[in-house]
């Protein structure tokens, strides 16, 4: 992935400037001709170059289009929100060249539905009882296949109609459990739901360095050769993450029964310090770092995290914060008397909640998208910033 910096004051105006050039059908052709140099695909033509050029101008300028109606109550803004990222989907499918996709194979697949669906527990109390399902038609579905995202193992054939039908609950995913894997929420979703986060701080741990030392002095002692690294002796390696939070609910027993890439979780004492943390063990070929071996996610709002994948098959945070905001586009859109309870009633917690979140997402979002669909890691430094170029 190419790099691209940036120097600005205004970090979210750079952000649009750079957005706003995709509405020019000759830019967006410029760069899917970039894209097709670094992965040629013999499969797309000059027409189809062209074509994929016009769709993405056409949904980028949809969701700016979305994205500037500049909304002020919190139901407008889940809407325009959602609208927003379903264009910017559209827009980084269409100018993928891993396909053929143009703007109207991508329609097929919208005029079909959004993909998603809500279905609620009777017997429950929201919003541990409002649930969102995969359908195996429709946008998400198809996003999620241009993704590589085998949806097959949690979408469903059909919309199921009410809880209690005879389906598999595992294939549902809660409200509130969407809430829990936004990074940039992990350090007060327990504030707003009683729960604790489902994504996590994590970085190198210092166990691998007295790990390493212990093995240099082997080392030393068997062979009398200092080396700076012990040599690796087979095709695997372990490598320590510690996990940093500050809720008391995140303990061994709580990480160790979640579907994580690491395993055998323990409380750790940090070197020289009173400071106390959890550290678990990710196993990883010898020949990578941790680093590349993790899928892990960072923003301006939120630390190097670890996510817990959504229906044990993808972190994609897209993909979460697409079927976070559907489903409360859902609400807004058609329980006015649930959202009337959220917004000022006796369940405005979670009102709050939505409201942190949605202005939050705001200056990460648009970021992520730009960056998906310019295959481009973007850095944007404020003057005067130690990161920054001179």
């Amino acid at each position: 992935m190419r790099n691209e910096n940036f120097k600005a004051e205004n970090i979210d105006e750079l952000v649009w400037l750079r957005i706003n050039r995709l509405k020019s059908v000759k830019l967006c052709e410029n760069l899917i001709r970039n894209k097709l140099a670094k992965t040629p695909n013999p499969a797309i033509t000059e027409e189809i170059i062209k074509s994929k050029a016009i769709g993405l101008s056409s949904a980028i300028d949809s969701a700016i289009g979305y994205w500037q109606t500049s909304p002020f109550s919190v139901n407008a803004k889940v809407l325009s929100r959602y609208y927003f990222l379903l264009q910017m989907t559209i827009a980084e499918q269409v100018s993928s060249v891993r396909n053929v996709d143009d703007l109207k194979t991508v329609q097929k697949h919208t005029e079909n539905g959004h993909g998603l669906s809500t279905i609620v527990n009777q017997d429950g109390e929201f919003p541990y009882n409002y649930y969102t399902a995969s359908i195996r038609s429709g946008h998400f579905y198809s996003y999620a296949q241009s993704l590589g995202i085998n949806t097959r193992k949690f979408d469903f054939e059909k919309r199921p109609r009410t809880f209690t039908d005879n389906i598999d609950k595992s294939k549902l995913v809660s409200i509130i459990d969407l809430f829990r894997r936004i990074p940039e929420l992990s350090n007060v979703i327990e504030e707003y739901t009683e729960q604790p986060p489902l994504s996590f701080h994590v970085g190198y741990s210092n166990s691998n360095m007295r790990d390493d030392s212990e093995a240099i002095k082997r080392h030393l002692e068997d062979t009398g050769e200092l080396l700076f690294k012990a040599p690796i002796t087979n095709s695997e390696r372990t490598t320590y993450i510690s996990v940093y939070s500050e809720s008391m609910k995140v303990t061994p027993e709580y990480l160790n029964s979640l579907n994580l890439p690491l395993k055998d979780f323990k409380v750790s004492q940090g070197q020289g310090t009173n400071e106390r943390h959890i550290t678990g063990q990710l196993i990883h070929p010898s020949s990578e770092i941790w680093n590349r071996h993790l899928k892990t996610y960072s923003s301006s709002y939120a630390p190097t995290s670890l996510i817990v994948p959504l229906w044990n098959e993808t972190s994609d945070i897209i993909i979460i914060n697409f079927t976070l905001l559907y489903t409360l586009s859902i609400i807004v859109r058609y329980l006015p008397d649930l959202w009337y309870r959220i917004n000022s009633g006796d369940l405005n917690h979670i009102g709050s909640l939505t409201e942190y979140y949605v202005s939050v997402i705001d200056h990460i979002i648009p970021l992520k998208m730009l960056e998906r669909i310019t295959e481009a890691r973007i850095s944007i430094h404020q003057p005067g910033s130690l990161f920054g170029p001179l």
